[in-house]
């Protein structure tokens, strides 16, 4: 009887995203009947385009920051900005709620507001409103941005827009922001794991250089019509990023993982932790289905501005499923490999 009700116990869901499944189901049960939604929620969609009458389109992203960040106000233009960046869109206003936890400080409140002032300076990003609130059960400031922007209305993208044939190209390398997040909360975990410390240092300077935005990038690509479709890789990884392209659009994968630019720092870190590069959080790439005429061109033009690029490979039919193009099937991760390091820290 014992064991028959701790198999009846509900079971608790892992830190990271929610299942796609569920995901999927909990968005089945909003349909969109409002025709002014251009972009609704969707796996693999990263941001919402609504036709409000103007001559452009109105672009939005909600987005929190959930990990400690040095530079806080940074940190949350630049995730919720990628966002906007896959749709084509360019940001303008923030709104911000500011969760914090009891024991902060006037001046801990006054830094952070600081630091977001002088990304939306640095961004021309006008802060236009929000909520602030001392919070029970915090252990760290939570602060959730929700940005919009605007798009022109012939030039909407999706992640979905992806099409058999196109190759993917992606800018940036992998996992940039995974890697300096273990490198600078965890830099004493790491030299005990064996990690040179000019790599930890390195590694952990990513945050602001090359820093996690995607809109250098994302500007180069939207130059050209043969582009079909961006996507941000974040929690889950680049993996996760495939499989919620290929989802979106109903297309296979044909992926070289040894064309993949894992930069050599989250290499090496990752095979110190027995963690996979292809599975962290990935922030700081952007990834992009593009006709495959185009793709060499595409990825000099990157390239030309300073920024890493690689074709990692290609869509197919969706019959012919998502493998790398040894034949193997692409993995999956439940949870981001951050996520998985992090519990097990708890656990000891």
């Amino acid at each position: 009887m014992l064991a028959d009700a701790q198999d009846m116990r509900p079971s608790r869901l892992p830190a990271g995203k929610l299942p796609a499944e569920m995901l999927q189901g909990i968005l089945a049960r909003f349909p969109v009947s409002d025709p002014a939604v251009m972009v609704a929620a969707a796996i693999g969609e990263d941001a919402a385009v609504i036709d409000n009458g103007g001559p452009e389109l109105l672009a939005v992203k909600t987005d929190p920051i959930t990990f400690a960040a040095e530079d806080p106000g940074r940190y949350l233009l630049a995730v919720n900005g990628n966002d906007l960046a896959t749709v084509g869109a360019e940001p303008h206003w923030l709104l911000v709620t500011a969760l914090l936890p009891e024991g902060v400080t006037g001046e801990e409140v006054q830094s952070l507001f600081e630091s977001l002032r002088e990304a939306c300076v640095k961004e021309s990003v006008t802060l236009v409103g929000g909520h602030t609130e001392i919070s029970v059960g915090l252990d760290r400031p939570i602060l959730v941005g929700c940005l919009l922007g605007t798009v022109p209305r012939d030039r909407v993208l999706r992640t979905a827009g992806a099409r058999p044939g196109d190759a993917l190209l992606l800018a940036g390398g992998i996992a940039l922001e995974g890697t300096a997040i273990l490198a600078r909360e965890h830099a004493d975990r790491l030299r005990e794991s064996g990690v040179d410390a000019a790599v930890i240092e390195r590694a952990a300077g990513w945050l602001h250089e090359p820093g996690i935005s995607v809109l250098p990038a994302a500007r180069i690509l939207r130059e050209s019509r043969a582009l079909h479709a961006l996507h941000d890789p974040t929690e889950g990884g680049l993996i996760t990023a495939l499989h919620e392209m290929a989802e979106a659009a109903e297309v296979g994968l044909r992926i070289e993982r040894e064309a993949i630019p894992v930069l050599t720092e989250c290499r090496l870190i990752c095979d110190e932790l027995g963690l996979d590069p292809l599975g962290l959080l990935a922030s700081g790439a952007l990834l992009a289905a593009v006709e495959a005429d185009h793709a060499q061109a595409m990825a000099q033009a990157l390239q030309s501005a300073r920024l890493q690029a690689a074709i990692i490979g290609r869509t197919v039919a969706p019959e012919q499923g998502r493998t790398f193009t040894t034949g193997r099937p692409l993995p999956s991760f439940a949870r981001d490999e951050l996520a998985r390091y992090l519990e097990g820290l708890r656990k000891e």
